[in-house]
Formats: C-alpha cells, structure tokens, sequence
C-alpha cells in the first residue's frame, strides 16, 4: 500500500453568502495535516463522495458559527490505517468501507479521513468497484426507512400498508424505492414534473406514475383515482409548497403525508378541513429518527437488517446502486449548480479523489 502524504485536500465552506441559496456560498480548498486516526479510529483514504440535497442544504442555512464548514456526509475508500483498539479489528488495513463523517475533524470531501471504526464505518462488498458505493447511506437507507415507516404506520392501526405516493420520484431515492418496493409487496404511486421522468421511472419497472406538468384538474383526478385502487394511505413529500397540500387533500380519511424535505419553501395549501374532519395527518419523517428509535437495541438490529439488505442491492443496477456523474473537488460547485438548473443528468454527482 503506497506511503500515506503528510497532507491532503479538504474542502470547506468559508462563508454562506446572504444565506438564501447555495448560489451563494463561499467554497475554498485547503491544504491540511493528514489526520492521525485515535484509538478506535480508522484512517480511510477517500475513493468518492456523493452530493446530497443534505450536504448542500448546510451549506448556507446554518448558523454563523457554524462557518468555517466542513463538506460531505458520506463517502467510501479503502482503510489505509489503525488507531488500534478491538473495535478496529472488523476493518483491518485494506478493507473497502462505506464511511459517515459526523464527528470527523474534517468532512468527506477530502482525500483521507479518520472516524470511528464502530460508529462510523461499514464494509463494503468485495466484489463492488468502490468508488461506486459512495452513496451507500443516505440514499439507501432512506429508501428502507420509508417503506417500513409506512408498514408500521398502518400496522398500528391494525392495516396492511399495499401502497405509497412517492414525489419528486425521479431522483435516485425514487429510483431505488421504484426497485425496492416490489420486494416488499408494496406498490408505488410515483408523482413527477416531466414526460421524461415518467419515462425514466417505467424503464425501472414502475407501473403507476403521475405526471403534474400537464392540466392540474387532470393529474390531480387521476391521482386521486390511482390512490383509491391501490388502497393508499400513506404519502412520502420530498417537495413541500402546494405539493403537501395536494397530496393531503389526495389522500382518503385518515391518510398521513410524511414531509421528508423542502424543495419548495414552506408548506403551503393544506385545507384545514382535512386535518379536523377527516382526520388526517400531516408528519415529519427524518432518517435520523427512524435509526434510533427504539433505544440502542433495536437501533443496532434495525441498522444490521438495513445493511445487509442495502450491501446486497449495490452491484451494478442493483436496487441501491445509483447512477453517477463524475466530477472533481476543482468542478464541483460549477458541476452542481448546473445539476440544479436542470442542464445536468438525472444522474447523482459524485465527486472522485483516486
């Protein structure tokens, strides 16, 4: 294994500009000492890290103490090498690992980290390029989340859950959910903005999608009509504004829409009456939660379950691969804000250091 520098590259968010958009941020690539991992540390050395709506959300809607920011959430690389300690010793020096940053000194934009070898780490399947299971996490992992977010949901009300509404359905969560439903015995309803995307989902195998780009009585209509043959309850909104709305107002007596992110501002076109009448409910969902509920027990088994399931799906079109376009830490702002005015791919953003 090649000799490990005494510096490398991180990059860092300096300032949030006037904190109304990603636009605006402050991003400079520092040189810095190459961290020493402690006991019960691993040192990786950075393959790849994915660009989640997660990562750059923080970037300019945090606190100003907050600033300078470290970037990245998740990542993947081989372990280069030890603190030592027995919690070390499921990943010795050459093992491919899915990585998390929370708590690093410094985020997963850069070329090595040091984290912890429990909290932090997770082996990757051996007979899996690396660099593609950057996105291990967050995407993955939401993906199992959900779906048993909405099992125990109607299960505590004595149901079956057959169906979910799924929006913004064309990203990669979207995507896995498309693959990874059927395997569950459950059915999605997936809401989209374009002919294409539509087109996209039904190459995966999706059977119902809803297009909301055309007349709004129309798409609205089938919706509603798509929601009572599948026996729907549940909803999952990645967009918020009137979508949440829309999707309530969708959804029959006692349905719930869970509110996953924000694409469009504040929540907006709620009736009332929906709420108090017909009992529905509006919640919010955070993968964060969903790991602990339970206490430290049922997190632990509920991560092993989740984790075999999303290792087994990472080979090449597997349920939670995800599709990439590369870019570097020089491109990638530039690369990133193309993606968001829509003259990029439907494909992930994946920043390569090796």
């Amino acid at each position: 294994m090649a000799e490990i520098p005494k510096e490398m590259m991180t990059m860092v968010v300096t300032s949030p500009g006037n904190g109304t958009t990603v636009r605006d941020v402050t991003v400079e690539i520092k040189t810095v000492p190459v961290p020493v991992p402690k006991r019960g540390e691993v040192l990786v050395k950075v393959a790849a890290a994915p660009i989640n709506p997660s990562d750059y959300g923080s970037w300019y809607l945090s606190s100003a103490k907050a600033y300078p920011m470290n970037m990245g959430n998740e990542g993947c690389g081989i372990v280069v090498a030890s603190g030592g300690g027995l919690s070390t010793y499921r990943v010795p020096v050459g093992t491919p690992v899915g990585f998390l940053s929370k708590g690093a000194e410094h985020g997963a934009y850069s070329e090595y980290i040091a984290v912890s070898a429990i909290a932090s780490i997770f082996p990757m399947p051996e007979d899996v390029i690396i660099e593609d299971c950057c996105s291990f996490f967050v995407n993955p992992y939401t993906a199992v989340a959900i779906l048993d977010t909405a099992v125990q949901a109607l299960a505590a009300e004595g149901k079956q859950c057959k169906s979910i509404v799924h929006t913004a359905a064309a990203s990669q969560l979207g995507q896995m959910l498309v693959k990874l439903a059927p395997r569950k015995g459950i059915e999605i309803i997936n809401v989209v903005r374009r002919q294409e995307q539509k087109e996209l989902l039904e190459g995966l195998g999706a059977e119902h999608v809803i297009v909301t780009s055309g007349d709004e009585s129309v798409w609205k209509k089938t919706l509603q009509s798509k929601i009572k043959e599948l026996d729907c309850m549940v909803a999952f909104d990645a967009v918020s504004g009137v979508s949440t709305g829309n999707m309530l107002a969708a959804l029959p007596p006692k349905g719930t829409v869970f509110l996953y992110g924000g694409l469009a501002g504040s929540v907006g076109g709620v009736n009332p009456m929906d709420m108090i009448y017909r009992q529905k409910k509006l919640s919010g969902f955070l993968l964060n939660k969903w790991i602990k509920n339970g206490g430290t027990i049922s997190m632990v088994q509920r991560m092993l379950s989740a984790g075999a399931e999303v290792n087994e799906g990472l080979q090449k079109g597997g349920w939670s691969s995800s599709q990439f376009e590369d870019t570097t830490p020089e491109k990638a702002m530039e690369d990133l804000l193309k993606l968001l005015d829509g003259q990029a791919t439907n494909k992930k953003l994946r920043i390569r250091f090796s």
